[in-house]
């Protein structure tokens, strides 16, 4: 006796074509999948080792098509490999059906270089990216590598389904892809941490739990006004205090880029070591 999920899934697996398939069911991949149909209104196949249902919990991609096999998403136009490098690798080595896929390979996978990709796919045409997630957006902003043996062609198509989510900010160089990808995620939440702590060092003095979160709202309140402004011009000058306030509290910060260069290296020499081990 079959399962309501097998049954589920044969009743749509004769499907020969989607716009859009999805390997894995995280937090990613729940985002692309949801932003994809809000914005095509086509549909999309989803394949996760774990299932739909993780630990007993409701569906996960609700919004999609489950597929049995990993295999079943390259029935899509495109594909995007949301999980982590080596479990990607663990699936597709020596894959038949990988090496006949003919569309749109889209990693979001950091530890996965270009090369290897088109080694796993060789008929396929292969795009990084570095999606950034935001909340209660119907769009998915995304850094995309585009590399200089793309013809037109490919470009062009691979781009038309990029678009579909929203603004893309491109690079030609792996390099500074690999860079750059990691400001509007990784960085971003290390660098909200530290502000965090700064927020928790400037109440400390402070008792009550009213006060405390008054200066918190406060202090976030200054900051979101500085990067209002930050665009147009040097904000350091936008909240003025009396006495030099200010001025004392930036000549005491000493060299703070370093520090934060130190940082982002580390995540850097991470990111490295992951692209490394395959």
């Amino acid at each position: 006796m079959i399962s309501d999920f097998e049954a589920i899934v044969a009743n749509i697996e004769h499907q020969t074509t989607t716009g859009l398939g999805l390997i894995g069911a995280g937090r990613l991949a729940q985002a692309v999948a949801k932003t994809w149909m809000v914005r095509t209104g086509e549909g999309v196949l989803v394949w996760s080792r774990s299932g739909p249902r993780l630990n007993g919990t409701e569906t996960r991609v609700a919004e999609g098509t489950w597929v049995t096999e990993w295999t079943g998403v390259l029935k899509a136009r495109s594909i995007v490999i949301a999980i982590f490098g080596k479990a990607f690798l663990d699936l597709v080595t020596d894959s038949d059906e990988a090496k006949q896929f003919t569309g749109n390979v889209f990693s979001a996978a950091p530890s996965l270089s270009r090369e290897l990709l088109q080694r796993t796919f060789p008929q396929a045409t292969i795009i990084c990216i570095a999606p950034f997630l935001i909340d209660d957006v119907n769009s998915i902003p995304m850094l995309v590598l585009r590399t200089s043996d793309l013809t037109v062609e490919q470009w062009e198509r691979a781009k038309a389904e990029l678009d579909n989510f929203g603004d893309l900010d491109v690079v030609e160089d792996e390099a500074i892809f690999a860079d750059m990808s990691l400001l509007g995620a990784a960085w971003a939440a290390v660098v909200m941490a530290a502000l965090k702590a700064a927020a928790r060092a400037g109440v400390r003095r402070l008792r009550d739990e009213a006060a405390i979160g008054m200066g918190e709202r406060i202090f976030f309140r200054g900051l979101q006004s500085l990067l209002t402004n930050h665009a147009e011009q040097d904000a350091s000058g936008e909240i003025v205090t009396p006495g030099g306030i200010t001025e004392r509290g930036l000549k005491s910060l000493g060299d703070m880029t370093s520090t934060f260069e130190s940082v982002f290296n580390q995540m850097r020499a991470r990111a490295d070591e992951l692209r490394a081990y395959f």
